[in-house]
C-alpha cells in the first residue's frame, strides 16, 4: 500500500522578486515524508551506499529492511501511530535504522545524548511520555527501573547488512511503513528550559518535510555527508534527512572521532567527503588539524556550514586562506522551533559576518515591542514564520501560546510565528545582523542554554539563598556566583555535584564562587556585566591547593620538570592560575572542545603532541605526566576503547554522582564536611 504524501500549497515561481524578509517559494508539488524518500531510495538503488559508520557501510536497501525490523518489533511492543519513542543510541548504524523505524510504524522518535545524566534522561522520557525506547547492549543499563519497553534497535549482524544490498539480490523491498499526515509528530527534540526542567520541541511530518525541501534547494545533488552532531542536536535533523532523502552517502562519525580534529580529518579524505556541518568552535580546531596533516586532505569539501554560534570574522579568513579548493562557507542561523533552520549566509570569497537571507519557505520579521515592523536598519526582535514553524512544546500549552503567535503578515489560515527572543538589524545589501539576545537565553559550544534554568536549580540547593550564572568572553563556559549565607556554608564542589547528577555537561558551571553580596546595578539587580568581568579573572580551581605551581615543580617529584609543564598547559587551557595534579579535567570544567586546545598548549609546553585519544584516556595531569614520561599515548587498540574514550565525560559525571549519593547516605560524614 502507497503511503500517502505531504500536499504542498501553490504559490509564485522561485524567480518572482521577493521582500528581504521573504524567501523563495518551495518547489510546487508533493512534499513526501523523509522516510518515505528514503524508502524510495531502497526501491530504485538498493546497493547505493546509504550509510558509512566506523568500519562498516550499509546501502539502502539493507537499511530500509534493518529499519523494517525495528518498525516491526516496536509495533510489537505496542508502538502505534502518534506514539513516541526514545532512542538512546550511540553514533552508529543502528541510530540511523532506530529513527527510521520508529518513523516506519507511525511513532516521533525522541533522540536521547547518551552523555547526559540518567536522571536527566528519565526526565525527557517521562516528559515525552515515550511508549518504547530503542537502545544498544552498551546503552541499556542506563535505564534500569524504567517502567517502559525496551527494544533492541539490532545490529548489522542482521542478513545482508553491510554487503551488496538484499534488494538487489531480489528480495522484495518492504513497504514503507504507516501512513502519516502533515501534522503528524516527527521528532521531539529536547531543548534547556528556564523553569529548570527539559522542554520539547515538536516538529511535525509537513514542517520537516519542508525544511528538508529547502535544504534539497539550497544544497542539489547528493551529498557525501560527515555527520558530528549528536542525534539529540538538532543539526543532525539537517544532516541525517538533508542526506538521505537527496539519495546520498552520510558519514556517522563515532565519538571517538568526534573528539579528535585529525581523525575527522582523516574521514573526510578516506569517504571524500563533499560537505559537513559544525559549530564554528569545532571546525576552527578542524582547521588546526588539517594544516598540521596538510590542507589537501579537506579538498573534496564543496561545502561547509557553520552554525549554532555566532561566526567570528576571523575564521571566515582562515577558511579562505586555507582552503586548497572552490569550497563554500555557509553560516546558518535558526531555532529548534523553527525546524533547524530559517537564515543562511553562503560565503565564496570573505565578506562581512551576518545570518543572511531566509531559507526557502521562511519569512522573517523585525519587530518593536508592540509587534509593529521595525524602520529599516533599526533594531528589533525576530520572528520567523512559514513553513518550518513547528507545532510548540510537548505538554506545554501557556509556553507555546508565548512562543508561537498568529501570523498578521500572511493570508494562509493558521498560520503562526515564533518569536526567537534574538536581537537583529536589516544590513543594507539586505541581509541579516545577529544582535544577540533580549534575555538570559546563551549557546555554550553550539547548546542552546537558559541560565534561568541553571539558577534555579542552583537556588533550589540546601544552603543557598541566590545564584547568578554567566558564561566567560568566549561563551564556552560558565561560571556560577552564589550567595549563601547559612552556616556552614555549602562547598562549591558539593553544590557542583548535585548539578552534575541533574543536568547535561555543558549547563554545569565550570566554577561556582560564594560571594557575600553580588555587585548591584542602580535598580537593585545582580550586574551581571560585572560579573562576566570577575568569571573572566584567573582564579584557583578546586583542589588547587595540592596542585605543583609551576615555577616551583622540578623541586618536588622526580619527574617535576614535566609536571611542571603539563600544569602549565593545563592552567593555560582552564584559565587557572594553579591546577590540582589528581582532579579530572572535566570535574574542573574542561570540556570536549578544550581538550583539543589541551593538546596544542602541552605541544607547546612540553614539545610533545599526544593523541587525543590518549588525553581522554589520562584526564589528569599527574595521569598525563606518567603516559608523556612513559612514551605512552599511542591509538594502538583505540578502537577497541573507543566506548571507554567516548564516555570519559559521563563516567566522570557517574562517578561524582555515587560520591553525592554515597554522602547523603551518611549524615555524620556530610556533617562533617
Amino acid at each position: 500500500m502507497a503511503t500517502p504524501t505531504l500536499t504542498a500549497p501553490s504559490g509564485p515561481s522561485a524567480g518572482t522578486p521577493r521582500p528581504a524578509g521573504e524567501g523563495e517559494s518551495l518547489p510546487v508539488g508533493p512534499r513526501p515524508p523523509v522516510h518515505e524518500l528514503v524508502a524510495g531510495f531502497a526501491r530504485t538503488g538498493p546497493a547505493r551506499t546509504a550509510v558509512s559508520c566506523g568500519a562498516s557501510s550499509i546501502a539502502y536497501g539493507d537499511l530500509n529492511a534493518w529499519a523494517a525490523r525495528v518498525a516491526a518489533a516496536l509495533t510489537e511492543a505496542g508502538v502505534r501511530r502518534g506514539g513516541r519513542v526514545g532512542v538512546l543510541v550511540e553514533p552508529s548504524l543502528a541510530m540511523v535504522a532506530a529513527v527510521l523505524g520508529a518513523m516506519r510504524c507511525g511513532a516521533a522518535y525522541v533522540p536521547l545524548d547518551v552523555s547526559n545524566p540518567d536522571l536527566r534522561l528519565a526526565e525527557i522520557l517521562t516528559d515525552a511520555q515515550v511508549d518504547a525506547v530503542l537502545v544498544t547492549d552498551a546503552t541499556r543499563r542506563r535505564l534500569t527501573g524504567l517502567d517502559v519497553p525496551l527494544v533492541a534497535a539490532g545490529s548489522t549482524r542482521e542478513p545482508a547488512a553491510g554487503s551488496a544490498s538484499g534488494a538487489a539480490r531480489g528480495r522484495e523491498p518492504e513497504s514503507p511503513g504507516v501512513p502519516v499526515a502533515a501534522d503528524d509528530a516527527a521528532y521531539l527534540i529536547y531543548t534547556s528550559g528556564s523553569t529548570g526542567e527539559p522542554k520539547g520541541v515538536v516538529v511535525e511530518h509537513g514542517q520537516l518535510a519542508a525544511s528538508t525541501l529547502a535544504r534539497r534547494t539550497v544544497y542539489p545533488g547528493p551529498p557525501v555527508f560527515l555527520l558530528v552532531s549528536p542525534l539529540a542536536f538538532d543539526s543532525s535533523v539537517a544532516g541525517l534527512w538533508g542526506t538521505l532523502t537527496a539519495g546520498g552517502h552520510l558519514v556517522v562519525a563515532t565519538s571517538d572521532e568526534v573528539r579528535d580534529p585529525e581523525r575527522l580529518v582523516e574521514l573526510v579524505e578516506r569517504h571524500q567527503v563533499t560537505q559537513l556541518l559544525c559549530v564554528p568552535s569545532l571546525y576552527s580546531v578542524l582547521l588546526d588539524a588539517a594544516r598540521s596533516l596538510g590542507g589537501e586532505r579537506l579538498s573534496s569539501l564543496e561545502t561547509v556550514v557553520v552554525a549554532g554560534e555566532p561566526l567570528p570574522p576571523e575564521l571566515v579568513d582562515r577558511h579562505f586562506a586555507l582552503r586548497t579548493g572552490p569550497t563554500a562557507l555557509v553560516n546558518e542561523y535558526g531555532p529548534t522551533e523553527a525546524t533547524v533552520w530559517a537564515s543562511y549566509r553562503r560565503f565564496d570569497v570573505p565578506g562581512p559576518v551576518s545570518i543572511g537571507r531566509p531559507v526557502p519557505g521562511a519569512t522573517l520579521h523585525l519587530l518593536d515591542e508592540e509587534l509593529r515592523p521595525v524602520p529599516p536598519g533599526a533594531e528589533g526582535e525576530l520572528f520567523i514564520g512559514g513553513a518550518g514553524v513547528s507545532r510548540g512544546y510537548h505538554g506545554r500549552p501557556e509556553a507555546t501560546a508565548r512562543a508561537f503567535l498568529d501570523d498578521p503578515f500572511t493570508d494562509t489560515p493558521g498560520a503562526r510565528m515564533y518569536r526567537t527572543g534574538d536581537r537583529a538589524r536589516w544590513n543594507a545589501d539586505g541581509t541579516l545582523a545577529f544582535l544577540g539576545r533580549r534575555d538570559h537565553q546563551v549557546k555554550i559550544r553550539g547548546h542552546r542554554v537558559e541560565l534561568p534554568m541553571i539558577e534555579a536549580q542552583l537556588s533550589a540547593l540546601p544552603g543557598v539563598r541566590e545564584a547568578v550564572v554567566v558564561p566567560d568572553t568566549a561563551s564556552s563556559v560558565l561560571t556560577a556566583f552564589v550567595l549563601a549565607p547559612s552556616d556552614p556554608a555549602p562547598a562549591p564542589e558539593s553544590l557542583r555535584e548535585q548539578l552534575v547528577a541533574r543536568l547535561p555537561a555543558v549547563m554545569v558551571p565550570a566554577r561556582i564562587v560564594r560571594l557575600d553580596a553580588f555587585p548591584r546595578t542602580v535598580n537593585g539587580k545582580a550586574d551581571r556585566a560585572a560579573l562576566r568581568t570577575r568569571a573572566d579573572e584567573r582564579q584557583p580551581l578546586p583542589g588547587a591547593a595540592q596542585a605543583v605551581a609551576p615555577t616551583h615543580a622540578a623541586e618536588s617529584a622526580p619527574q617535576g620538570d614535566l609536571t611542571a609543564r603539563v600544569s602549565a598547559a593545563w592552567a593555560e587551557v582552564l584559565n587557572a592560575p594553579h591546577v590540582p595534579l589528581d582532579v579530572n579535567f572535566f570535574d574542573l570544567g574542561g570540556h570536549s572542545l578544550a581538550m583539543f586546545r589541551l593538546r596544542e598548549a602541552l605541544e607547546r609546553h612540553t614539545g610533545r603532541r599526544p593523541p587525543v585519544i590518549a588525553l581522554f584516556k589520562h584526564t589528569t595531569v599527574a595521569a598525563q605526566v606518567a603516559m608523556l614520561h612513559d612514551g605512552d599515548g599511542s591509538t594502538e587498540g583505540a578502537d577497541a576503547d573507543a566506548d571507554a574514550a567516548a564516555s570519559a565525560e559521563r563516567r566522570a559525571a557517574a562517578r561524582r554522582a555515587r560520591a553525592l549519593r554515597a554522602r547523603r547516605q551518611d549524615p555524620a560524614q556530610e556533617a562533617a564536611k
